[in-house]
Parts: structure tokens; sequence; C-alpha cells
């Protein structure tokens, strides 16, 4: 309270003095809150970015910076919310559904042993 005067940092760098705020939580409230560039990687991002090949990371850390790089800065708000939605109803961890996917025939599917 007494250091940012009541009100929430607007950098990634000041959130994450915050104790328990982790680059997801900052790069949320950045993007979110003050409409700033960041990349929100939860474990959806970090999942299907490695599956498709377009990183090869350990890490959401990881994935996080690696996009940074290669990902074109306009789309960095909005890949969260769009493969939250497609983790989750199509490029599932176990056994995804690429059989219904739009993207398969550009997927590498990296560590996929199973898929409908």
């Amino acid at each position: 309270m007494k250091e940012y005067r009541g009100r929430v940092p607007d950098s990634i760098e000041e959130l994450l003095k915050l104790k328990g705020v982790g680059r997801k939580t900052a790069n949320l409230v950045v993007t979110r809150g003050y409409n700033k560039p960041g990349i929100c990687v939860d474990t959806h991002v970090h999942r299907i970015t490695n599956r498709w090949g377009y990183v090869k990371t350990k890490t959401p850390e990881g994935t996080e910076f690696a996009l940074r790089e290669k990902l074109p800065k306009r789309y960095w708000k909005e890949i969260n919310g769009l493969l939250v939605a497609f983790g989750q109803g199509i490029c599932r961890p176990q056994s995804p559904f690429c059989s219904r996917c739009s993207v398969s025939k550009y997927c590498k599917r990296v560590g996929v042993k199973r898929w409908r």
C-alpha cells in the first residue's frame, strides 16, 4: 500500500515484486488491466505452442520468452484467450481431437502419443 500508494503497479517487473504474483498473473494484469502488451502463458498456451512445434520449451516461463521473440506483438494479448478455449475443447492434454482440428495439418503433434 505504501510503496505503490494503494495503486496496482502497471508493469510486469513491479508486479513480480509483490508476494504471490508470478509471470502469468503479472502479464494478465498488464494486458487486461492496463491494455499493455504481454503474453499470459498458462498450461494451454504452453502445451499447445509446444505441441505445434512453434516453440520448444520446458516451462511456461520459457514459452513466454520464446513467444516474445517469435510471435508478432499484435497477437500477444489475445493468444491466451484463443488457446484456452481451443485447449479445453479440441487440443486437450490427453488424446486431443486432431480429427476436428482446423490446424492439424500444420501441427507437429510433439509429445502426442494418442489422438482422436
